[in-house]
């Protein structure tokens, strides 16, 4: 397992020697970025991600409780009774408002977008 620390650009080297190793930022120029804070420093804002571009987004915050039932039980012959086909009614639409909502909250973080 790797431990990483943000170190100023003057002062980041690796030390094989040990498993913590210094990380370098940079920006879209590669050039030295500092995000330790200071006074002569500007942080760094991680952009925006995009369609054709990398970078960041926000945490989903989707409000789903439980699981989806997986457990419908097959028919128990050919000629489904209405409870079973209630079951596998119910079972879908849980599963559709399930998907809905995490496909809605993957929008809302600007993780997907919808054409």
């Amino acid at each position: 397992m790797k431990q990483y620390r943000l170190a100023d650009t003057s002062k980041a080297k690796v030390d094989a020697s040990t498993y913590i190793e210094d990380v370098l930022f940079v920006d879209g120029n590669d050039n030295p970025v500092n995000v330790t804070g200071g006074s002569t420093s500007t942080p760094y804002v991680l952009p925006a991600a995009a369609e054709n571009a990398l970078g960041g987004v926000k945490l989903a915050n989707v409000t789903i409780s439980g699981t989806a039932n997986a457990s419908v039980a097959a028919a128990a012959s050919t000629t489904p009774t209405k409870a079973e086909y209630d079951a596998l009614v119910a079972a879908y639409d849980d599963l559709a408002q399930r998907v809905n909502a995490l496909v809605a909250g993957l929008v809302a973080a600007g993780v997907v977008k919808t054409s």
